[in-house]
């Protein structure tokens, strides 16, 4: 999460929504601004659930494609970047099930990972988010890193704002014992109960 100067954040909103509305006017180069804007978390999200460079470079390439072609379905209503992850979420579990249909497939693409290790800040954090399901880790990712409330990600996720909670509470329970059994400390947003709902 990158630190903002007051009313930066207001600023590169309003220029989001004018690019937005200039690519629905016919403007197909505004829809670069778009892409700069998001193009970094959309790689880090991707990553943390796909754990493949080039399968995550696809994954990327092909939501800014859908992005592109359902803008017309975008409202103001909701942010652009939550509504963005809400089609990244939805086109990464498709990637997930159909992965899940070949199951050699699957053990050929764990090898491979085995040998590309994650730019994690450390094995621990590896090993913890090992334990999480796909689920879990989209809900930590949502909230500890782009820190977005229980009502957004239940939006994005297709799930009700207190299940969201109720998930967020177990996955948190789940990375402080996990952390307890191998012995580290877990600070920041997790061992905190994040109590501003």
């Amino acid at each position: 999460m990158q630190l903002t100067v007051p009313g930066e954040a207001d600023e590169r909103k309003l220029m989001l929504e004018q690019a937005v509305d200039a690519v629905k006017a016919g403007d197909k180069q505004s829809y670069e601004i778009i892409i700069k804007q998001f193009e970094r978390q959309m790689y880090t999200y991707c990553f943390y659930i796909l754990k493949n460079h080039t399968e995550t470079e696809d994954a990327v390439q092909e939501i800014f494609i859908r992005a592109y072609a359902n803008l017309h379905r975008y409202s103001s209503r909701t942010s652009f970047s939550a509504w963005l992850y809400k089609l990244a979420y939805h086109h990464l579990i498709n990637l997930k099930h159909k992965k899940g249909r070949w199951l050699r497939l699957i053990e050929h693409y764990k090898d491979q990972q085995r040998q590309e290790q994650l730019p994690l800040p450390d094995s621990i954090t590896q090993k913890l988010l090992i334990h999480l399901t796909i689920e879990e880790r989209h809900i930590l990712l949502l909230k500890a890193v782009e820190q977005y409330t229980f009502e957004e990600i239940g939006g994005i996720m297709g799930i009700g704002t207190a299940t969201v909670r109720k998930k967020y509470e177990r996955l948190r329970k789940k990375l402080i014992e996990r952390a307890g059994q191998q012995g580290a400390r877990v600070h920041g947003t997790i061992s905190e109960a994040n109590k501003t709902f």
